[in-house]
């Protein structure tokens, strides 16, 4: 009889439990399908599993149709940019994203961007992705954000896009232009946000790490190794100012092209050159430091042109700054300067990862640590398909 009575109990009990449970998943599903943070959530979590090549399933493309790409061109202010433009399938309009791919960018039919674009549409998102020659030839020119003023402008005006939905996102480089672009005064009021993904804040600073191996927060000075590419284009850069035409040859023969040059001839440079030369001859931080100040004022000039660091007083956009620790073209403590300068704006998120190859998801790490990771990126991913 107790017996009996303890399994009537017991049953009820999980009974109880069972319907307490279903209460509980019914409510949860609810929420996700009427809440905003709740779709937020879930389209999320199926752009990550979009966009990180170690996750086997793709669970975006089953619920969503393809997206439309387009070729637009934009008047630009030097010319004619071209620029491949994802459509979500569906009527109305949508939020989008101007995306700048940087120096050296994938070519445009190179499958992490076209995923990357496409799972962003399939989220609901207009991508507009410009393509710049120069960025393709390692320079970085001061006319690329004016440039993407103009896309940005373009890509608010088509009629599928809600002007009021408009962000930016870059890597890299790109991220860094185009946090300038979003200080331009003509649309700085209109830039939602900026996703700043593993760019630099000062372009000088940025010189004086790839230079020395170098890189520095808060009053402390490590030592990092920058990529090759890194190099190269710091390299490219300070030579191109170089204001004599055969000092540039020989500067160009010593760093860029591997051709033969002589001591005598790196002996004979002199004025900006023998500057950009001790500059590229492995010197310390703090020697670095003191060079820079000597270039000529057109370098100078330029390389505060693609900083955001001279423009904050005029950055409206929110930020949503994203880098990985063992990034080896950009060291990461260039975007927690660019975090501190923000100085508290309450609306800006940063966030530090470990399983980038710079900027893209393909670093080998361990299953726990890829969850980790990826769950930091869905929180941040969330703030940035949310504000949007």
């Amino acid at each position: 009889m107790l017996m009996a009575v303890r399994t009537a109990i017991a049953l009820r009990a999980a009974a109880i439990v069972g319907r307490t449970m279903l209460f509980l998943v019914v409510v949860v599903v609810v929420l996700i399908a009427v809440t905003p943070q709740g779709r937020t959530g879930v389209t999320t979590a199926m752009f990550v599993m979009q966009v990180v090549p170690a996750v086997p399933i793709k669970p975006l493309a089953w619920f969503t149709s393809d997206p439309e790409r387009i070729e637009v061109e934009i008047d630009g202010p030097s010319g004619p940019l071209v620029a491949d433009v994802y459509v979500p399938a569906g009527e109305g309009r949508f939020g989008a994203i101007l995306l700048f791919l940087g120096v050296n960018p994938a070519g445009r039919n190179d499958s992490r961007v076209v995923n990357l674009a496409e799972g962003l549409a399939r989220s609901g998102r207009v991508v507009m992705v410009p393509w710049s020659e120069s960025m393709v030839a390692k320079r970085i020119e001061v006319g690329e954000a004016g440039n993407l003023v103009a896309a940005f402008e373009h890509l608010s005006a088509l009629p599928f896009v809600d002007p009021d939905r408009v962000g930016m996102g870059g890597f890299c480089v790109g991220a860094s232009l185009a946090t300038v672009a979003a200080q331009d005064a003509r649309i700085a009021e209109r830039v939602r946000y900026v996703n700043f993904f593993g760019g630099y804040f000062d372009a000088r600073e940025l010189v004086v790490s790839v230079a020395a191996g170098s890189s520095h927060y808060g009053g402390e000075e490590r030592s990092w190794e920058p990529a090759s590419l890194a190099t190269e284009v710091v390299r490219v850069h300070l030579i191109d100012g170089v204001s004599d035409p055969a000092d540039r040859e020989v500067l160009t023969r010593a760093f860029l092209t591997g051709a033969p040059v002589t001591r005598a001839e790196l002996d004979a440079l002199s004025g900006d050159a023998a500057v950009v030369l001790r500059l590229l001859s492995g010197p310390t931080a703090a020697e670095a430091r003191s060079l820079v100040p000597a270039l000529p004022e057109a370098t100078l000039a330029s390389l505060d042109g693609i900083s955001p660091a001279s423009g904050m007083d005029t950055l409206r956009a929110r930020m949503l700054i994203m880098h990985d620790r063992e990034d080896d073209l950009v060291p990461y403590q260039e975007s927690r300067r660019l975090y501190d300068a923000l100085d508290g704006r309450g609306d800006d998120r940063y966030t530090e990862f470990s399983f980038f190859s710079h900027v893209d998801p393909t670093a080998q790490a361990g299953p726990i640590h890829l969850a980790t990771e990826a769950v930091r990126l869905m929180m941040h991913l969330t703030s940035v398909l949310g504000t949007n």
